[in-house]
């Protein structure tokens, strides 16, 4: 178990220099690894740059060391109120890997953002993304905690007939659904820049439904509205990060949904 981001948790902030979670690409890494070390002259590293140096090396540590496939759950919470729900990018090995969970599962966010970790290691192991919650609810933990279990069970790291609060954790994440579908495939994302002064409709919650043409947010130019009818993902209620929020739509059946999603 690793945390992250310990330097903005402190400050109850998203991120101190930059957003760890948008800086994961080799090119970066490998700049990061040419710096000076910390506390020599000229040392250009800021907060963020140290811990992801820190989290890329145990991460690495681990996977090198693994006996069989190599598993990574990167468990975030939200600034809006709303539901716990799962990413994964839209490949076979994730998807069934998100399906031990009962939650949502939102396709293509994953592939729209450029730099987070699970999409860096995505490539080299099962990752799958929860959000489980509010930032400052306890319910949040109590949710990460049954996908914790849970994925432990579903990597066969522990035997399931183990914990014997399996059905019950499983259970808790499956009220958060209610009637949501079980897999939303994101088709819009609304980017916002400095001096954009955007600002979210207050009320949206992880994840809502939207009609087309409703006013989600306003920013100096004016109205943002839905471009379509959805659902809202990731409404932003901070004053930091560049995406204002994502719409997305039912996923459309593959034929594979028996043994993809919960």
């Amino acid at each position: 178990m690793l945390a992250g981001n310990l330097g903005a948790l402190e400050r109850n902030r998203r991120f101190l220099d930059h957003d760890l979670n948008r800086g994961w690409s080799d090119e970066r890494l490998a700049a990061l690894r040419r710096a000076p070390p910390a506390g020599t002259p000229g040392h250009p590293l800021d907060h963020e740059d140290q811990e992801q140096l820190e989290l890329c090396a145990a991460i690495e540590q681990a996977v090198a060391s693994a006996r069989g496939p190599a598993y990574l759950i990167d468990l975030h919470a939200t600034s809006a109120e709303g539901i716990p729900f799962a990413l994964c990018r839209d490949e076979p090995n994730a998807r069934r890997f998100a399906a031990a969970f009962p939650v949502t599962l939102v396709l293509g966010l994953i592939e729209s953002l450029s730099g987070t970790l699970a999409g860096y290691f995505g490539s080299r192991l099962t990752a799958v993304v929860v959000e489980g919650g509010q930032n400052a609810s306890e319910q949040t933990a109590l949710n990460h905690e049954a996908v914790v279990w849970l994925a432990m069970v579903a990597a066969g790291v522990v035997a399931e007939s183990a914990v014997t609060e399996l059905p019950a954790l499983r259970e808790r994440l499956a009220r958060t659904r209610g009637d949501l579908p079980a897999a939303l495939s994101v088709h819009h994302r609304h980017a916002i820049a400095p001096g954009d002064a955007f600002r979210m409709e207050p009320g949206f919650a992880n994840i809502q439904r939207v009609h087309a043409d409703q006013v989600l947010a306003h920013d100096r130019r004016g109205e943002i509205r839905a471009p379509a009818e959805g659902f809202v993902l990731m409404p932003l209620y901070q004053a930091m990060g560049d995406d204002g929020f994502f719409l997305g739509g039912v996923a459309a059946d593959r034929g594979d949904k028996h043994d993809t999603y919960a």
